[in-house]
């Protein structure tokens, strides 16, 4: 059996520039999938985008930490600020799953349906389920992840199985020494471990999160057993977004790895350099 490549562009929403570049990613490289950030500005420009891309798989970039949130601020007040928008990062969002485990989950589950029925009025299917900042690997998220696929027949949810050693042998690049992607690495790797969830699916590569560039993709090795290997990937234009400076609210949306990672979509020859790895455990 063949090993199923899948190029990820998460962020679909978040701006003009990320937009262009994952419809210019779709229709000229080898971009076949992303995840919609259905609480965000331009999301319903991304959702008539993706309608007119049918070969583009779409799934949901599930939203805790940032802008407007998709349920009623009042009956968040965990995961809301005074101004009414989404207040928490990853870290405290973990934090607050363990002091207060009920309010948390009961609010993270109001947050997180209003996000998965604001998604499903569009019409588009829903063919997966991560996060943005990977809050969905929080336990207490993780948990009512897993319920909503169970009731929408969601099939694939992301997990981070990465297997570190492998992806350090192959690579030259040592960024991951210095930008915190081996400590992301642990964290997510450990997460995944708590949650006791097996994908037959491989992830590839959150040790190069944002930075990942042609050169991450020179005889690329999967591990023996996986069908598929998800590669999750930043595409952007900042030079689209840099016009529009009162619509940026992250300043990595105007990072030029994005147009690096925009590069890298573009090169068909990366299909070239992943191959299952039957050598590999």
């Amino acid at each position: 059996m063949s090993l199923k490549i899948i190029f990820n562009a998460d962020d679909f929403g978040i701006s003009r520039g990320v937009n262009a570049a994952i419809i210019k990613a779709h229709t000229e490289g080898i971009l076949n999938s992303a995840s919609l950030m259905i609480n965000q500005e331009f999301a319903t420009e991304a959702v008539e985008a993706a309608k007119k891309m049918p070969k583009l798989e779409i799934g949901l970039h599930l939203n805790l930490t940032n802008e407007t949130p998709a349920a009623n601020p009042q009956n968040i007040p965990l995961l809301v600020g005074a101004d009414g928008k989404l207040k928490n990062g990853f870290v405290n969002l973990l934090l607050l799953s363990y002091l207060h485990p009920r309010k948390f989950a009961k609010q993270a589950e109001i947050e997180i349906r209003a996000q998965v029925q604001k998604y499903l009025i569009t019409g588009l299917k829903m063919a997966h389920i991560d996060g943005h900042r990977h809050v969905h690997l929080i336990p207490a998220v993780f948990k009512i992840v897993r319920k909503i696929m169970a009731e929408y027949n969601v099939p694939r949810v992301r997990v981070m199985n990465e297997n570190a050693f492998n992806t350090i042998r192959q690579n030259k690049s040592k960024s991951w020494l210095f930008d915190g992607g081996l400590i992301k690495y642990f964290i997510l790797r450990f997460l995944t471990w708590w949650n006791g969830y097996k994908s037959d699916v491989y992830f590839y590569t959150i040790l190069f999160t944002c930075k990942i560039s042609r050169e991450q993709f020179v005889n690329v090795r999967i591990p023996h057993g996986y069908k598929a290997v998800e590669v999750m990937i930043h595409p952007g234009q900042p030079e689209i977004d840099r016009q529009y400076p009162e619509s940026v609210w992250d300043d990595n949306i105007l990072s030029e790895w994005r147009s690096v990672e925009l590069h890298a979509l573009m090169d068909k020859s990366v299909l070239d350099n992943i191959h299952g790895g039957d050598d590999i455990d």
